[in-house]
């Protein structure tokens, strides 16, 4: 039986959609040691933010990407951000 991988994502364009989309369908291509869970999805806009987890099943929203990767029940940390974006965040991330 998969154990659970508790997702976080921040950012939720383009690539939140197709990263998502993903984590949906994996399953279906792969026999995986682990199964990902939609745990949070983090975006500046709060409300566009809870319209993306209600339509694609993530369990909570943070506004903040700080507070996403002081969460404990985070396991991995999917950036989804403009490019320019990512380092600030991913080194953020690989410090938590």
């Amino acid at each position: 039986m998969p154990k659970p991988l508790n997702i976080g994502m921040i950012g939720y364009g383009f690539m939140g959609r197709a990263h998502s989309n993903g984590y949906s369908q994996v399953s279906h291509f792969f026999d995986l040691e682990y199964t990902p869970v939609l745990k949070a999805v983090c975006a500046r806009d709060k409300a566009k933010a809870e319209a993306f987890a209600k339509q694609w099943g993530y369990e909570s929203v943070e506004t903040d990407w700080k507070k996403l990767l002081e969460r404990k029940d985070i396991d991995a940390v999917d950036i989804c951000t403009p490019n320019n974006l990512h380092k600030e965040i991913a080194i953020a991330a690989a410090k938590a």
